[in-house]
């Protein structure tokens, strides 16, 4: 699990660009949570999948 610290990392940038924008809805938050937090929770969704498909193809599972 420690090859997931990358994607751990910025799933809580996202998750705190998120909060800001939920507690304090403002356009600069808006722009912070459209353009960088919607992406990296894309990111991380995506590279958490691929790694969990590789480490069971990896054990034959797949």
């Amino acid at each position: 699990m420690t090859r997931l610290r990358l994607q751990a990392w910025a799933a809580i940038l996202a998750l705190i660009i998120t909060a800001a924008f939920a507690i304090h809805p403002g356009p600069y938050e808006m722009a912070l949570f459209v353009f960088f937090a919607q992406p990296l929770f894309l990111i991380v969704f995506v590279s958490y999948g691929w790694r969990v498909i590789k480490d069971l193809r990896q054990k034959g599972v797949l």
